[in-house]
């Protein structure tokens, strides 16, 4: 018979021998993904590369003019589309006076006061707000006797402010010169 100790030694061999050979397997194992990896790595930066490339291709002016023409034919722009200085430039118009002085002038609403509503004037067309004089906001006695319990009558609007355009356009030189304008025009 096998004496004990030569079984026990046969088993620990054995069983060392197929952890070395398993351990050889995932290394070599592990080994293939890493080059697989480096692989796709190495592929993943040519494909950048390309992408550089071709951007610097379709971004040179000569392509950029070739694809205008064939796509969009745009044109450059005429000095005539370009505005000249900012009082060129069409100014929002201000809120009427009236409704300022109704908001500066209003109290805090209590519990009870419920929301004033105010008439407000009916959307125009470009055409039509270009040819009427601005028209302030109209309130209704209920509403203006809410706003200011002072005044039980409605006050009639100051007249608007007109625009004053600077007579001459001062063409400014630099950066602040065009800050101290703007600044100057509001």
């Amino acid at each position: 018979m096998i004496n004990l100790a030569t079984l026990f030694w046969l088993v620990l061999v054995s069983a060392a021998g197929f952890a070395m050979f398993a351990v050889k397997y995932q290394v070599q194992s592990l080994e293939d993904e890493l080059n697989r990896t480096r692989k796709e790595s190495i592929a993943e930066e040519h494909a950048i590369r390309m992408d550089e490339v071709e951007w610097a291709y379709l971004t040179r002016p000569e392509t950029l003019v070739e694809m205008n023409q064939r796509h969009l034919s745009l044109m450059p722009i005429a000095t005539t589309q370009l505005r000249g200085s900012l009082a060129d430039i069409p100014l929002r118009p201000s809120s009427p006076p009236a409704v300022e002085e109704a908001v500066a002038s209003a109290e805090p609403l209590g519990e009870n006061a419920a929301p004033v509503p105010l008439a407000v004037a009916p959307p125009q067309t470009p055409a039509e707000a270009a040819q009427a004089p601005p028209t302030p906001l109209q309130t209704t006695p209920q509403a203006a006797s809410a706003i200011s319990p002072q005044a039980p009558e409605i006050a009639k609007p100051a007249a608007a402010k007109a625009v004053a355009k600077p007579a001459a356009p001062h063409h400014p030189k630099t950066l602040d010169d065009l800050i101290a304008q703007i600044a100057a025009s509001r």
